[in-house]
C-alpha cells in the first residue's frame, strides 16, 4: 500500500468496477445503415442468444460542437 496517494489499479482492476460494454452484453453483427454520426448495427443478445436488435453506436467525436443535433436525434428516437 502507497503513503501517500491512492493505491494504482490494474487495467483489469479497473475493467471490473466498470459499466458494461456494448460488446460485453452483444455480439455485434452486419451493417444495417449509416449516418452522419452514427452506425447500425444487428446484435445478438450474449444474455437471451437468438434474441436479436438493431444497436445505433454514435461516434461522439464526430459529434463535437454539435451536441444540439444529438439531441435532436434522442427526442425522433423516443418517439
Amino acid at each position: 500500500m502507497p503513503l501517500f496517494g491512492k493505491e494504482k489499479k490494474t487495467k483489469k482492476e479497473e475493467k471490473d468496477h466498470r459499466h458494461p460494454s456494448l460488446e460485453d452484453k452483444y455480439f455485434l453483427k452486419e451493417l444495417l445503415g449509416t449516418g452522419a454520426f452514427s452506425v447500425v448495427r444487428l446484435a445478438e443478445s450474449k444474455e437471451n442468444p437468438g434474441v436479436m436488435h438493431a444497436v445505433k453506436i454514435i461516434d461522439k467525436k464526430a459529434l463535437k460542437g454539435k451536441e444540439d443535433s444529438l439531441e435532436n436525434e434522442i427526442k425522433v428516437l423516443r418517439r
